[in-house]
């Protein structure tokens, strides 16, 4: 709190927060993981036994070390907390996603197949267009969500080689747990 009894700081460091976290979720766009994952030395780096150097080396790995080499110590922790808790949150929607989008839709599939086969064959054959789209929408959209839940460990696990470079321990507990 300042003398006067505001808390003018903590709402201008939320908001410097949220500024950087912008910033940094730029550096991983959604749309180029599948092109990048083509020519970037992290991708490259899953072939054989160490897949950190090559992410090391990734264009978007150091332009966070860049963005991020004059934030201090708390800065750095609840910016890597909030990156840990969007991954959290990333994990949740794409399990809606699979169970919505995949898991229901094959099940009623299978079971209207089941009952009445010929009928579904004759739907398919009559509606050929609508069921491509249906069959497209209910594929791309968790491939959407696979690829921004990518994203998001991703600037996770950027997050932490800034943290084992700089020598920090994780801020909590919750950075530390298995998935």
């Amino acid at each position: 709190m300042n003398s006067d009894g505001s808390k003018g700081t903590a709402q201008s460091d939320g908001q410097d927060l949220w500024a950087l976290w912008n910033q940094l979720k730029r550096l991983f766009p959604t749309w180029s993981l599948i092109p990048s994952s083509f020519y970037t030395p992290g991708a490259w780096g899953y072939l054989g036994v160490d897949f950190v150097s090559g992410f090391r080396r990734n264009p978007s790995t150091k332009k966070t070390f860049q963005l991020l080499e004059a934030v201090d110590e708390p800065t750095f922790d609840a910016l890597s907390a909030l990156a840990n808790l969007n991954v959290r949150r990333q994990d949740q929607m794409l399990r809606a996603v699979v169970l919505a989008y995949l898991t229901v839709p094959l099940s009623i599939a299978a079971l209207l197949a089941e009952i009445s086969g010929d009928g579904v064959l004759a739907f398919v054959n009559a509606n050929r267009t609508m069921v491509i789209q249906i069959v497209l929408v209910a594929t791309l959209a968790p491939l959407g969500y696979l690829m921004s839940h990518w994203r998001s460990r991703q600037i996770v696990g950027v997050l932490d080689l800034v943290r084992i470079e700089r020598g920090q321990a994780p801020f909590t507990a919750l950075e530390l747990r298995e998935d």
